[in-house]
C-alpha cells in the first residue's frame, strides 16, 4: 500500500505532463490549420472566378487563425482530459465554439480597422451562427472524445467524424447564410459561396485531424517515456 501511494503522485504528474503536451501540440497544429484553411478558401474563391482579396487577405487570415486556434483548443482540452466523460468533453467544446467565434470576429474588426478595410456584414446574425456552431462542435467534441477514450487509432474514424459533422452542420450553416443573403437582396457571388462551403465543411474535418495528430503525438511520447 505504501509503495502504491508513493507512486501515485508520480503517475499523476506524468499524466498531467502528457495532457499539457497534447494540448500544446493541438494548439500548434490548430494555428497551422488556420493558415491552411485560408489557403484553401483563397483557392476556392479564385477558382470560382473571384478577385484576389488584396489587403483583406490579412483580415481573413487573422480571423481564420484565431478561430481555428481557439475552437480546436477547446475540443482538444475536452478530449485530452481522460478522466471526464465524452458528454462533458462535448460540453467543453460547445462552450468554446461561440467564445472562439466572438473573439475571432473582434480580432477581425480590429485588423480591418487598422488597415482601413471595410468589413462586409454577415448574412446570418452572430447569435445564430454561435448557436449552430456550439451544437456542431459540441457533437464533434463528444464523438472525438469517445474515440479517444476507446483508444481508436484509425485516422479514418476521426476524419469520418469530422466529415459527417462538417457536411451536416457546415452545409446547413452555408445554406442558411446563402438563403439569408438572398432574402436581403445581396445575391452572393459564386466565389463567396465556394469560400463559405470550404470554410464550413472543411474546418471540422481539419479540427478532427488536429485532434487525431495530438493524440498520436501523446501516445508516442508516453511510449518513449515508458521505455526511458
Amino acid at each position: 500500500m505504501a509503495e502504491q501511494s508513493s507512486l501515485s503522485p508520480q503517475l499523476e504528474t506524468e499524466q498531467a505532463s502528457l495532457v499539457v503536451r497534447r494540448v500544446a501540440t493541438i494548439a500548434l497544429l490548430a494555428v497551422l490549420l488556420g493558415f491552411a484553411m485560408q489557403g484553401l478558401i483563397l483557392g476556392a474563391k479564385l477558382l470560382a472566378g473571384g478577385p484576389f482579396p488584396g489587403t483583406k487577405l490579412f483580415v481573413d487570415l487573422t480571423q481564420g487563425v484565431t478561430w481555428s486556434l481557439l475552437v480546436c483548443a477547446g475540443v482538444g482540452i475536452g478530449t485530452s482530459i481522460m478522466k471526464i466523460r465524452a458528454a462533458l468533453a462535448g460540453l467543453v467544446a460547445a462552450l468554446f465554439a461561440p467564445i472562439a467565434l466572438a473573439v475571432a470576429k473582434s480580432v477581425q474588426k480590429v485588423m480591418a480597422s487598422a488597415i482601413g478595410v471595410v468589413d462586409q456584414p454577415a448574412a446570418l446574425s452572430l447569435v445564430t451562427i454561435s448557436a449552430m456552431r456550439a451544437v456542431e462542435y459540441g457533437i464533434l467534441g463528444w464523438v472525438l472524445a469517445s474515440l479517444v477514450q476507446k483508444e481508436v487509432k484509425s485516422a479514418s474514424a476521426y476524419l469520418g467524424a469530422g466529415s459527417t459533422v462538417g457536411i451536416v452542420f457546415g452545409g446547413a450553416i452555408a445554406a442558411l447564410g446563402y438563403h439569408a443573403a438572398s432574402l436581403g437582396g445581396q445575391s452572393p457571388a459564386s466565389a463567396q459561396v465556394a469560400a463559405s462551403l470550404v470554410n464550413e465543411i472543411v474546418s471540422p474535418i481539419g479540427c478532427a485531424l488536429v485532434i487525431y495528430c495530438g493524440q498520436l503525438v501523446g501516445r508516442n511520447v508516453s511510449m518513449l517515456s515508458g521505455r526511458g
